[in-house]
């Protein structure tokens, strides 16, 4: 974040040691971090299951915790040092200070980006997995990625990653199928 005469905001810095706790899940926050240099855990917990689920590793240049600079209420997620970190606080109150500046429809595109966010995690957070939601999940992706590709790229990318794609998903159906017949 780069500071000029206008924005002389300086931003406080946090080392963090590998495997320590920098968010919980129900805490209140008022914070974001920008990672400087590590890679953090985000991830969270199942109530009734107290089953974990990991929601994403994220590296340096990423930041996490975003959520809490546009909304009150506990955190929906817990992020943890994979490895020695060094972060950048960003504080509601300064985020704040930098949205106030910006155009009122980009203020309101954040905000609704930002719910449907929220929605898609409680989605991902909340479905039991099988192998039907997996193979449905592979191929949205598979077919995004192939949307955004040139045209003249699309067919390559098909016929080289599709029979991949799908031999793979074809091993874990069988395995599963194989393990049910043994229960």
């Amino acid at each position: 974040m780069t500071v000029s005469k206008r924005d002389p905001v300086v931003l406080e810095r946090r080392f963090v040691p590998k495997d320590s706790l920098i968010i919980k899940q129900g805490d209140d926050g008022n914070s974001a971090f920008l990672i400087q240099s590590g890679s953090v855990s985000i991830f969270t917990k199942k109530e009734k299951e107290e089953q974990t689920i990991q929601l994403a590793k994220i590296e340096a240049g990423s930041i996490f915790g975003e959520m809490a600079l546009l909304f009150d209420g506990p955190r929906t997620a817990s992020a943890k040092a994979l490895e020695d970190c060094n972060l950048i606080i960003l504080t509601r109150q300064v985020f704040e200070s930098k949205m106030e500046k910006s155009d009122p429809t980009v203020r309101a595109l954040l905000k609704m980006l930002t719910q449907r966010i929220i929605a898609s995690n409680n989605t991902v957070i909340n479905k039991k997995s099988d192998i039907k939601d997996l193979t449905e999940t592979t191929h949205t992706i598979f077919d995004n990625i192939l949307q955004a590709l040139p045209r003249t790229q699309q067919r390559t990318f098909e016929a080289a990653v599709l029979p991949k794609l799908d031999a793979f998903l074809t091993s874990i159906n069988d395995f599963q199928e194989r393990f049910e017949e043994k229960d």
